[in-house]
């Protein structure tokens, strides 16, 4: 067993190819050969003395002994990355790092950056598109999706969100408002990522649904929005995240009746006390959201 500490480049190895699940897509991330990839890896797992991938399918996947290093070298990462110090003979405005689904990065960081950021600018806000649970720390903070019981951190709920059909104009001409759901099912439903929000909506017109050959799934909540503004099916908004987003796109609402989606958006922090900035960044957060 190795007792000196991996190099960085073999920890960054082996947290790229955790998110990647694959040595290959790994190797071309970092921009060196597979070889160099399993060098690095098998250097950690010396070092940590157990396997810290197994054979899934055509990539890997972590073990669990993996799982729990991973998460340990993206904190000591992070911690890094925060305590990094200013340049010399300049005072850098303070950042903290958001992580964040993409479309949400889209559709309310950006149009709210000015706001977030404070007027004249007293911190910078660098978004992670965050598939996997960024590892959070003082001056990181994370928005997820869910029903706001993650373990071992403070969730805030934003606000909640209505279910509400939209499509053109031209589509929602075709749907009568008295009874929608009948007209609605005439036309591709668009799914982002999963079916269960359409599946929800339909319930409630007591109408069982199932996937039909016609109906779309694309990956992203504003892609959804985008494939309806072309006229290819109707998609659900989340209001009011999206609501202005799908209106300048020029979609109307196709049906009167809305139900509350089962999830919200959470602004989810760890515990103890947070960096200055990141609590300035946060309390501007839940006041633009509604909840001061």
């Amino acid at each position: 067993m190795i007792h000196s500490l991996p190099p960085l480049d073999a920890l960054r190895a082996v947290t790229s190819a955790a998110v990647t699940g694959s040595f290959s897509a790994t190797a071309d991330a970092l921009n060196v050969t597979h070889g160099a990839i399993s060098r690095r890896i098998t250097m950690v797992e010396q070092w940590a003395g157990t396997r810290l991938f197994e054979r899934h399918g055509r990539g890997v996947r972590l073990t669990f002994e993996g799982e729990l290093l991973v998460a340990q070298i993206e904190q000591a990462f992070a911690i890094l990355e925060d305590s990094r110090p200013a340049k010399a003979g300049r005072r850098d405005i303070d950042v903290v790092r958001i992580g964040t689904v993409q479309s949400f990065a889209r559709l309310w960081i950006i149009p709210h950056l000015a706001q977030l950021e404070g007027v004249p600018a007293d911190l910078r806000i660098e978004a992670e598109i965050d598939d996997r649970y960024m590892t959070l720390s003082d001056a990181r903070i994370a928005i997820r999706l869910g029903r706001g019981d993650w373990p071992d951190v403070v969730a805030r709920r934003l606000f909640s969100e209505q279910l509400i059909p939209y499509a053109t104009a031209a589509v929602a001409a075709e749907i009568d408002a008295r009874d929608a759901a009948p007209d609605i099912l005439k036309f591709p439903l668009i799914h982002d990522a999963l079916e269960s929000n359409w599946r929800l909506w339909l319930a409630n017109e007591n109408i069982a649904y199932e996937r039909r050959p016609q109906d779309r799934t694309v990956p992203g909540y504003d892609l959804a929005l985008m494939v309806a503004a072309g006229g290819h099916g109707i998609a659900l908004v989340r209001a009011p995240y999206g609501q202005t987003f799908a209106e300048k796109l020029g979609l109307v609402p196709a049906a009167s009746r809305s139900i509350e989606h089962p999830q919200a958006f959470y602004a989810i922090t760890r515990p103890g006390t947070l960096h200055p900035a990141a609590r300035r960044l946060l309390e501007r957060i839940m006041l633009l959201a509604g909840r001061p």
